[in-house]
């Protein structure tokens, strides 16, 4: 794949156009993300609303049935269950990966396995999370790229 980057003065808002040789599930992939770049979640700390861009989240966890987010910089409340979390953020780089928690793949910097096969994922921003056996599957695929476990 070949990228062509133009700065163009007078544009109102940024476009992408996309050539290819043959529609197949990489093209339909990629324009996803494009379309979905610009979709948000409201989350709330203490009593201001944020609107938080999904491609900024890192994860989300149920705590007491109250669900959080997690960004760079702050963690916010969220209204949606984590179930119609993981919903919204279908077709962006979020998988499951225990019982109470969905993760960014794209701000994952390493995995590593620990004691009853289980695994850890140490985020860019230093934050260690753990995985549980029974979501290994989906993040090991998710991680290196594979589409068959």
């Amino acid at each position: 794949m070949k990228l062509i980057m133009t700065r163009q003065s007078g544009l109102t808002e940024t476009e992408v156009e996309i050539r290819y040789t043959e529609l197949n599930n990489e093209i339909r992939s990629l324009t996803r993300r494009i379309e979905k770049h610009d979709s948000y979640i409201c989350g709330t700390d203490s009593e201001r609303q944020y609107r938080i861009r999904i491609s900024d989240m890192y994860y989300a966890e149920s705590v007491d049935k109250e669900t959080f987010i997690y960004t760079k910089a702050k963690v916010l409340r969220c209204e949606l269950r984590l179930y119609e979390l993981l919903e919204k953020v279908k077709g962006f780089d979020f998988v499951q990966i225990n019982k109470a928690c969905i993760i960014n793949i794209d701000v994952i910097d390493s995995i590593q396995t620990l004691t009853n096969s289980r695994l850890q994922a140490t985020l860019t921003n230093g934050e260690k999370v753990n995985v549980s056996r029974t979501f290994l599957p989906q993040i090991k695929a998710k991680f290196t790229g594979r589409k068959d476990d």
